[in-house]
């Protein structure tokens, strides 16, 4: 073997090593990629655990780096590169202590570890309803380890606890019947599971409140921080501050198209009144379930007949309306992807029509208008969306490569996405083009948020309000969405970052190469879930 094969035969030993030990250590991450002999485990937090992974963490990353970089070409660069990277954002986390200072992502994690059994399997949950209540009986010991971790939280997230354990009984108790249907415990079992698992979350919340907390601010992670992260997540070399102007500048660019946009439509009224407007005299035709359907077979057909795009064999998508139980835990349309390692790769975008519920013709009226704009939803969600991008991720020949996910691939994706269906006039309604381009100035000013709040230039109040301010959100959406840019550094910037990536390298491709969109797409869909500046420098 060449020096060069005996590097990568060892990097490939070294990241198998690595992922087995920590679905051992962690096994809700196996479970998640399609691992289902996890699905019944919990992971066990404690400091013991932590300090194990840290050590693990420290002497793969030292290994890696001990294999020359020019020994690695192409796909073999591109997973070491993607490997690093997650490696040093694992450490740079436990280096800031987030495990010890974030009791929500605790109470979260326990929640989610139910909720992603469930709702892969929500029409009938006999096939996980023993992992279910497996996990139900270890969430006392869960969280009572995470507890005992605990030390001067921030305080939002600290408050975020609260919220996050007040929500844990309609989840639960949501899963009463449909867990009796499955006649894989007796009815008094699970009744006693789930009221055990009620009470460590209620008593999480109550211990949690009376920590010391932190400073207000104590979330953001600094500068220097933040532009290793960039580094490692964007696969960028671009500074803080630099960041901060491109986000000023599409801010501005966008701005600008809307306002010209939203001139078609009537000169004394701007973007989010006409958006209002179109919403309030908007009527599905028929049941929004068929039309979500319906809309998505358009898009996925007319992208087959515009060829311009290859569709992965062995996807399947389903569109199904959200079941009763799990109403008050959806947002009004969501996509579930199958796991990294799933065999079966069906994706299910979950439609949740609350006007079903409601007993007056205003309530549904309601209801039914925040479900306008669906077809960019369905692009964005679907075809040629996340469904798209992620089953095709899902089968790279490097099983190591689909567990990389970089949301400046996955988001920049489906922001192309959607600008592609109204350039192509696949999505052709009236106010596709202005709603896109709103959507896109909320991206933009993320930009602005996630810098500020990472490098402490801004306030938790200071990034509130400039949504408020530049985006027209309500308080309450506003909270919503810098919540959790406080607990994501990097992650609320890739949208719109991720879009700017990709327009330049079509540019490169298309504009300037001669290449076709079919050509385009699926060579970048190629490369997996990776950021954009890595599948250039690999020379593939």
């Amino acid at each position: 073997m060449t020096p060069a094969h005996v590097s990568v035969a060892a990097f490939r030993n070294l990241s198998e090593k690595y992922v087995e030990e920590t679905f051992e250590r962690f096994p809700t991450r196996g479970s998640a990629e399609g691992r289902k002999e996890f699905n019944a485990e919990l992971d066990k937090p404690d400091l013991k655990t932590h300090a194990a992974h840290e050590k693990l963490l420290r002497k793969t990353i030292a290994a890696v780096e001990n294999l020359p970089e020019h020994d690695f070409g192409g796909d073999d660069w591109l997973d070491r590169r993607a490997f690093l990277a997650q490696l040093r954002t694992e450490l740079g986390a436990l280096d800031l202590n987030i495990h010890r200072r974030n009791p929500d992502a605790w109470a979260s994690g326990a929640m989610d570890a139910v909720y992603r059994l469930v709702i892969r399997n929500a029409d009938d949950l006999t096939p996980v309803a023993e992992a279910i209540l497996s996990r139900m009986k270890k969430i006392t010991d869960y969280l009572e380890r995470a507890e005992s971790m605990l030390k001067t939280p921030v305080p939002l997230w600290q408050k975020l606890t609260a919220r996050t354990c007040a929500g844990a009984p309609s989840l639960f108790d949501a899963l009463a019947e449909p867990l009796k249907k499955t006649g894989k415990a007796a009815p008094e079992k699970i009744d006693s599971l789930i009221a055990t698992a009620k009470s460590a979350f209620a008593a999480y919340a109550k211990n949690v409140a009376k920590l010391k907390a932190g400073p207000p601010g104590s979330f953001a992670i600094g500068k220097e921080r933040f532009e290793a992260l960039i580094r490692e997540r964007l696969g960028w070399d671009l500074t803080a501050a630099e960041a901060e102007a491109a986000g000023h500048a599409l801010a501005k660019r966008i701005q600008a198209e809307m306002n010209d946009e939203a001139k078609r439509f009537d000169s004394k009224k701007n973007a989010k009144e006409i958006l209002e407007d179109a919403a309030a005299q908007w009527q599905p035709a028929g049941a929004l379930i068929d039309v979500y359907e319906a809309q998505t077979r358009h898009v996925a057909d007319a992208c087959k007949a515009a060829d311009i795009v290859s569709f992965p064999r062995g996807e399947r998508l389903l569109v199904k309306p959200v079941p009763d139980f799990m109403k008050h835990h959806f947002p009004t349309a969501a996509y579930s992807s199958p796991g990294a390692y799933d065999s079966d790769q069906t994706g299910i975008f979950w439609v949740n029509d609350l006007s079903l519920g409601k007993s007056t013709e205003k309530e549904k009226q309601a209801e039914i208008r925040q479900h306008f704009g669906l077809e960019l939803t369905c692009a964005h969600e679907a075809y040629p969306g996340h469904h798209l991008q992620f089953c095709t991720a899902n089968r790279h020949p490097s099983k190591l490569r689909r567990l990389f996910q970089h949301a400046i691939f996955y988001e920049g994706w489906t922001l192309w996405c959607e600008k592609m269906m109204v350039d192509q006039k696949i999505v052709a309604t009236p106010t596709a083009r202005l709603g896109q381009l709103h959507d896109a100035l909320w991206r933009a000013n993320r930009i602005l948020v996630d810098v500020g709040l990472q490098t402490g230039k801004m306030s938790y109040e200071d990034a509130v309000k400039h949504m408020m301010r530049s985006v027209s959100f309500t308080r309450a959406r506003a909270e919503g969405d810098v919540n959790w840019y406080t607990s994501s550094p990097t992650v609320p910037m890739s949208y719109l970052l991720g879009r700017t990536e990709l327009l330049r390298v079509k540019h490169k491709k298309v504009d300037q190469g001669g290449w076709t969109l079919k050509q385009f797409n699926d060579w970048i869909l190629s490369f997996g879930t990776l950021p954009w500046r890595w599948m250039e420098l690999s020379g593939l």
